[in-house]
């Protein structure tokens, strides 16, 4: 299909793969090597955990475990903790720290699903092992690695055709965005090649549903733009029949080209649309959509490295500025970046549902 269609506390974060990309196989070989580090989920009541005054959590069956990033926000939720407030290393001992969340583990009636791995071989880890998530009991996650098979499957005899140019894995989710190694012509007056893909975005720890969008890859900047209405498969991590995922990716791999030509009928004519005043269309923007202001400067100075006073202008403004933020907030810009490209932005989107 690709190649016929012309046109821990420190998480890892995988990304800049450089060009041509990395293949499938390349990638699930990665995928699985993080797949082997799982450790058994264990379902405990909170008031059987242990917290210590070296930062760990003692977990029977596990033993010690550190937190990372997305597992210590997910306990102070669960704890009603202000953690770097309450827990500041100058205004409280750890010995303290400790005994406090202890007196509300001890306190909690709550029973949770906890994921944990092993170190990876190059992860700062204090010999302990990590704390993943926190997670409800009936919380039936769907691995990346079951993911990478099943995509495997559908995708077979086809593989060779698409590279992998982003994987981005964190504490919370990860990102696999794929491309075809055919190129499209987007420019007018002048060549501008894209590539079309499609994005993976999943979350292992409770963060976000398995979701499925098409994609599309300016090569001048490496910018991505999830295409406008594009969102092809959405799955919350519970249990289902063996088979769903298979069917559904299915589905969503064979709505792929018409999501593709839309996309570049978007682009082309957004690329028509003059912008009288850019500097107010962008200004409007970021003060629409509170996930643009902390980078508001960014946006700007993105317009202004490369000037364009069209629609498309303003969508290569924002993929920039985009590229500098944490994996999960530049995929949130990215979608915005779909709609305005469509002339029709939404009003500003919920958050992600977290399902832990």
């Amino acid at each position: 299909m690709f190649a016929s269609v012309a046109a821990s506390a420190v998480p890892h974060v995988l990304s800049h793969i450089p060009d041509p990309g990395l293949s499938y196989d390349e990638v699930l070989d990665q995928v699985t090597k993080r797949a082997d580090l799982a450790l058994p989920d264990q379902v405990l009541p909170l008031s059987r955990l242990h917290a210590t005054p070296e930062g760990t959590i003692e977990v029977p069956g596990l033993s010690q475990l550190g937190l990372t990033v997305w597992s210590r926000r997910q306990l102070a939720t669960l704890l009603g903790i202000r953690w770097d407030r309450w827990f500041a290393s100058e205004l409280v001992a750890p010995a303290d720290r400790a005994e406090e969340i202890n007196r509300r583990f001890r306190a909690s009636g709550e029973t949770w699903k906890i994921r944990a791995r092993r170190p990876a071989h190059d992860e700062p880890s204090a010999g302990y092992a990590v704390l993943r998530a926190f997670v409800s009991p009936t919380y039936a996650p769907i691995d990346d690695l079951h993911v990478f098979e099943t995509l495997g499957t559908v995708l077979a005899g086809q593989l060779d055709g698409i590279r992998f140019v982003r994987q981005d894995v964190t504490a919370e989710s990860s990102q696999y965005a794929a491309v075809s190694m055919d190129e499209v012509d987007l420019g007018v007056g002048k060549t501008d090649r894209h590539r079309n893909g499609f994005l993976l975005a999943n979350s292992e720890v409770g963060s976000r549903s398995l979701t499925f969008f098409s994609w599309i890859w300016r090569l001048v900047c490496t910018n991505g733009l999830v295409a406008p209405v594009s969102r092809l498969l959405r799955l919350v991590h519970r249990s289902r029949k063996e088979g769903v995922l298979r069917a559904r990716f299915t589905e969503a791999v064979n709505l792929l080209p018409e999501g593709w030509r839309r996309t570049e009928m978007v682009l082309r004519q957004a690329r028509q649309d003059q912008e009288s005043d850019p500097g107010m269309a962008l200004e409007v923007l970021v003060e629409s959509y509170p996930e643009l202001r902390p980078i508001a400067q960014t946006v700007y100075d993105a317009y202004e490295a490369e000037p364009e006073p069209t629609r498309f202008g303003i969508v290569q403004a924002l993929t920039r500025a985009a590229r500098g933020l944490p994996p999960e907030r530049r995929l949130e810009v990215e979608e915005l970046a779909g709609l305005v490209a469509a002339g029709r932005p939404a009003a500003p989107s919920a958050p992600e549902e977290v399902s832990f």
